[in-house]
């Protein structure tokens, strides 16, 4: 029976509620259900558009491409009008990496919508990920004579000339925007670093100089013009020509921060002279002045202070970063690392320890808190904290190797020989020659009277590097010290001193000959 005019029939109005269930399984997320109903409309209805349409949608979003290309391309040649169609073609042709079709579409939709602007962008787009640079140049041409240059178009152009290589294009661009924006700063700024990128030095300063006249307490401009200083009269003049720039609140603390990080590395490296070290550090404190309320403020003039062998300063200077923002564990490792060097082991211990609530999984935390704990004959807190740092220390051999040394001191004090030499013997399996190792291997023997082989294994420890360190040298001292040698167990511990020895014990030592 057909159907009367203007009336539907049954299999039309059952097509339709197959198609409305497909597209409720697609929102409730059951793609599958949904692909298997709409190849069942299209099984039915072949030249159904929206369907085919909507089961490419389903397989992108189940990342199945070609599928989606498939089903998108049925659904463009059943409705090629279909703008909607058209843009989800030229997606799943991009995630295809078809560049070269996604933009053949773009340009059939400039031709046939002339009016619409996204339609270009889109085409040039597609021409630079098709590496077409010359036709997305000229369809920036046409963008800027149909709708007016803007400096998104400008940018773009400039960074193709560039990636091409063509230089005095790229330069073009840039200056044609100076020249209808003269007073933008931002694009002198643009247009002085391209000309400092290509060596036209004095391009560039000329530029920057237009940026002073403009705004004469610009500080990236004024720091580079400084160079010109830096090149006559070296790095202090360059550091003292800049304190203005530092004491203007209102400039970039990062471009401030930025220019004294290259005299971090000239300090730390020993190449600076101490008139460039005071004007680093100059410049430094205003830093804190001007920016009271910034972290890395205090942290970078700590480091200046810290690399200049000022560590008491520095340590003010990185307990200020701290009261600011707690969340920098570069700070907290250099704290550390002062107070370890200054054996100051209480603190050392205390700021450790309150490191590991902040940062739990920071293993330096671990191993500094157990070598406090283990100076200050804490046993078992030195020895949780430093099994904590076994765990986590990985495939560091060199931090593991110092761990497990540093467990045997505690595990001797506590009656653990047997765990003591234990730990030994995995550190001389990670590296039999480390001097470390070798010097706990020999403290083992002396404590159980092995004396011949005690000194074969010092001498040993000595020999490979041993010299220089301030705990081999202290426990050789005392291993001459148990065998009544006190010349030379005072000899040693002098030794220990020198080689960098801090601690209270080794100066009573030192004083008392032992006693």
């Amino acid at each position: 029976m057909e159907a009367q005019p203007g009336t539907t029939t049954e299999a039309e109005v059952n097509r339709q509620k197959v198609f409305i269930e497909a597209n409720k399984q697609k929102l409730l997320e059951n793609y599958g259900e949904a692909i298997v109903l709409f190849k069942e409309v299209l099984k039915n209805d072949p030249r159904n558009h929206a369907a085919a349409y909507e089961l490419a949608r389903v397989y992108d979003v189940k990342d199945n491409d070609e599928k989606a290309l498939s089903s998108i391309k049925v659904a463009v040649s059943l409705d090629p009008t279909n703008m909607w169609y058209k843009l989800f073609l030229a997606d799943v042709l991009e995630k295809t990496l078809k560049y070269a079709e996604a933009a053949e579409i773009y340009k059939d939709m400039v031709a046939k919508n002339p009016e619409t602007e996204y339609h270009y962008f889109q085409l040039a787009y597609y021409q630079v990920k098709g590496e077409k640079i010359d036709d997305a140049i000229d369809t920036y041409d046409l963008i800027a004579k149909k709708f007016g240059s803007n400096v998104e178009i400008t940018r773009k152009k400039h960074a193709l000339y560039l990636g091409k290589g063509d230089t005095k294009n790229a330069a073009k661009e840039l200056e044609q925007l100076v020249k209808k924006f003269p007073e933008n700063i931002s694009y002198l700024h643009l247009l002085a670093g391209f000309y400092k990128q290509q060596n036209l030095i004095n391009d560039a300063k000329d530029t920057y100089a237009k940026i002073l006249a403009l705004d004469p307490t610009n500080a990236k401009a004024t720091i580079a013009l400084a160079t010109d200083k830096k090149e006559s009269g070296g790095d202090t003049n360059f550091l003292r020509s800049l304190e203005a720039v530092f004491r203007d609140k209102n400039e970039s603390i990062d471009i401030k921060i930025k220019t004294l990080y290259p005299y971090i590395k000239k300090i730390t490296e020993g190449t600076a002279e101490a008139d460039m070290i005071e004007s680093a550090l100059g410049l430094g404190e205003i830093l804190t002045e001007v920016h009271p309320e910034e972290a890395k403020a205090f942290s970078i003039y700590g480091d200046l202070l810290y690399h200049a062998k000022q560590d008491e300063e520095a340590l003010v200077q990185y307990e200020q970063t701290i009261a600011l923002n707690k969340n920098v564990f570069t700070v907290w490792e250099q704290m550390m690392y002062i107070y370890a060097e200054q054996y100051q082991m209480e603190k050392l211990a205390e700021i450790s320890e309150k490191g590991m609530d902040i940062f739990p999984n920071q293993v330096m935390l671990y191993y500094f808190n157990g070598i406090a704990n283990g100076e200050l004959e804490n046993h078992k807190d030195a020895l949780s904290s430093l099994n904590q740092a076994m765990i986590m220390a990985g495939k560091k051999e060199v931090l593991k190797i110092d761990v497990l040394c540093r467990m045997v001191k505690p595990l001797i004090a506590t009656g653990k020989t047997e765990k003591a030499q234990d730990k030994v013997s995995k550190a001389l399996a990670l590296d039999p020659d480390n001097f470390r190792s070798i010097s706990a291997q020999a403290f083992i023997l002396a404590q159980t009277k092995k004396i011949s082989e005690a000194e074969e294994m010092y001498q040993s420890a000595l020999s490979k590097g041993g010299q220089n360190n301030p705990e081999v040298l202290e426990d050789y001292g005392d291993f001459m010290q148990l065998q009544g040698r006190t010349t030379e167990a005072s000899e040693y511990w002098q030794k220990a001193q020198k080689a960098g020895g801090l601690s209270t014990r080794l100066k009573d030592k030192i004083a008392n000959k032992g006693l």
